[in-house]
């Protein structure tokens, strides 16, 4: 891989695997958790979505002049801009996956993909989630029983009446868990990239308008739309879609035509302030409407948008500031930071400015001692058990 600030890699010719938003780091083929990310600017990117999201955590503790300004509240607002990043990232990188191993060796080991999800995505949760039963225990944060099931079983997006703030986020990984649980069985079963295509993009037009019509057909469920599945599944399937037609002839030419900084500007302009300030602007039907039907697909097209042209700029200031180490660092304890946020972020316990320390002390805790030994564990089992497979693995 090259190095910060180097011409960018020519990502047709990588060898090495990239990792999804739950993936900081992938296991080489030796069993060694060293990097292996091979899909430039990604983790600078992971690195943008978490840090939005933890800003937003912690808006309490900045002055009002910062938080009453309109390009926070439009920009930043609840983290739900960062939380759209993260599934059009997850779409996309799942998906290119799933196609590289795919033309590799004409199929997709589905025992093999659950296994690595599994390894990499549980460990860390359920730490955290044993930390939090310990703290609720003892009294130091409330929590409620079938809220925590709800967390602990990925079942949150099927629990409107779930509670519980520091727990909540999870809310989140209960959407990802039924993405990679679904999303690679239909690619199995529909290989085609036609009608991979075709499925993603019939998702697209539909979701906007089934989450308007459930709005009015299921109004116990008014206020949990956009914890449930059918509110976020559009913005991953436009990544889905990115990966299917990224390196088609035809797509590849338009994309150097169109896509460059400028446009990225422009597209990430409409998607963090234009979007939000037309909701804001909208009279209230209008503005619900527009929040459901339109507006979260719009973000997404517009954040595939500066995804595209992220990983495929040549722009070496542009590739130096999303790829050097800092960035990159953060990127690759973006799941830990997400876990960790919401204890040391809520205003409730009142941790800042030290809680910023202390997530950091969490994050890099949950890397290096509970993922890496998974990743370690990981490659060891694979070693063992698919031994041809393991080259193409997703992360």
């Amino acid at each position: 891989m090259s190095t910060p600030g180097t011409t960018p890699i020519n990502l047709d010719k990588l060898k090495s695997t990239s990792t999804d938003r739950h993936s900081p780091v992938s296991g080489t083929v030796s069993g060694s958790p060293e990097p292996a990310r091979s899909i430039a600017s990604l983790d600078g990117l992971r690195a943008f979505s978490i840090l939005t999201v933890i800003i937003a955590h912690s808006r309490w503790f900045f002055p009002s002049f910062i938080t009453d300004n309109s390009l926070f509240a439009f920009v930043i607002g609840n983290g739900t801009h960062g939380v759209a990043v993260f599934f059009v990232i997850s779409g996309f990188l799942i998906t290119s996956l799933l196609l590289k191993e795919f033309d590799k060796s004409g199929t997709v080991s589905l025992k093999h993909f659950y296994f690595r999800r599994t390894l990499r995505i549980f460990p860390p949760f359920y730490v955290l989630l044993i930390v939090m039963g310990l703290l609720w225990l003892f009294n130091v944060i409330p929590e409620d029983l079938r809220s925590f099931v709800a967390s602990a079983t990925y079942t949150w997006a099927y629990f409107p009446w779930a509670h519980g703030y520091f727990i909540f986020h999870s809310w989140s990984l209960s959407i990802e868990e039924q993405f990679y649980l679904l999303w690679p069985l239909f690619f199995v079963t529909f290989h085609r990239r036609t009608t991979l295509l075709a499925a993603c993009l019939w998702i697209i037009a539909v979701m906007p308008c089934l989450r308007v019509l459930l709005y009015f057909a299921a109004p116990a469920l008014r206020g949990h739309e956009f914890y449930m599945v059918h509110g976020w599944i559009d913005t991953m399937m436009v990544g889905c879609v990115l990966a299917l037609v990224r390196h088609q002839g035809h797509w590849q030419m338009s994309f150097r035509k169109y896509v460059n900084g400028w446009s990225a500007i422009v597209m990430a302009i409409i998607a963090f302030y234009v979007n939000p300030l037309l909701q804001e602007s909208l009279p209230k039907t209008g503005a619900g409407i527009f929040l459901l039907g339109i507006s979260p697909t719009l973000t997404a097209l517009c954040v595939g948008w500066v995804l595209i042209y992220l990983t495929e700029t040549r722009n070496k200031v542009v590739y130096f500031v999303f790829n050097n180490r800092v960035i990159r660092h953060i990127g690759v304890l973006s799941y830990s930071l997400y876990l960790w946020q919401q204890l040391f972020m809520a205003d409730r316990l009142h941790l800042l400015p030290y809680g910023f320390l202390f997530l950091i002390g969490a994050a890099e805790c949950s890397h290096w001692l509970v993922e890496r030994p998974s990743f370690r564990l990981r490659a060891y089992l694979e070693n063992l058990w698919w031994p041809r497979v393991r080259q193409t693995a997703t992360p």
